[in-house]
């Protein structure tokens, strides 16, 4: 029972920010990626993915579409490491 709580609170929460970032054309993941880029500033995609759970076959994408959109700069370093 708790699984399900867990679940339908989850959901209830994705729904109610989806209302609320529709007049801003933005989607809960694109929100989640500029809240962590906000508090924790500039970071490499990897430290983003482990920082919001999501594997590079996700997130490379979706910052693809924020970066399309203007949303997020990418640079790549002399590391070689993406940095958003």
């Amino acid at each position: 029972m708790v699984c399900f709580a867990l679940y339908a609170a989850t959901r209830a929460t994705t729904q109610a920010y989806r209302a609320l970032l529709e007049p801003w054309g933005l989607t809960y993941p694109q929100y989640l990626v500029l809240v962590t880029l906000w508090l924790d500033g500039e970071q490499t995609v990897s430290s983003l993915g482990d920082r919001l759970q999501l594997d590079s076959g996700t997130l490379s994408p979706l910052l693809r579409r924020m970066e399309s959109s203007d949303l997020i700069v990418r640079e790549r370093r002399s590391s070689d490491e993406r940095v958003v």
